[in-house]
């Protein structure tokens, strides 16, 4: 693999790596459904702080897509990566922390991305 491979696939595991610990963090914080209200309000705003992250990098995909600027790395992992968690957290329509839905959902949508984030490093296990 050439250096320009190896620093987009790089750039990718990064990106998925930070998603993946930032829903780690929230399903941690949100601890179990007895959880304080400060706690609660503060994990829904990190909820709905994922969802708006999760939902301009979707589209920032979309349109490198649609330009053919996406490497493919980009492509293959981080695309299908950021739709399929962005569509996780998007089928939650109002976030809630007393009904456990909002957690199911950040975990489901962390196992999508954690998906992705192993196959490629799989692929390239040293970067």
């Amino acid at each position: 693999m050439n250096n320009n491979g190896r620093s987009e696939a790089r750039s990718v595991i990064l990106r998925l790596r930070h998603y993946r610990d930032r829903m780690q963090a929230i399903v941690a914080a949100a601890g179990g459904a007895d959880a304080e209200a400060g706690v609660a309000g503060a994990m829904l705003r990190k909820i709905k702080s994922l969802r708006t992250d999760l939902a301009n990098d979707e589209h920032e995909c979309v349109i490198g897509r649609r330009r053919m600027a996406q490497t493919e790395c980009e492509h293959d992992f981080l695309w299908p990566a950021l739709r399929e968690a962005a569509e996780a957290i998007r089928d939650e329509p109002a976030p809630r922390a007393t009904d456990g839905r909002s957690k199911a959902a950040v975990r489901f949508a962390q196992g999508r991305i954690q998906h992705y984030l192993t196959q490629l490093e799989g692929r390239w296990p040293t970067l």
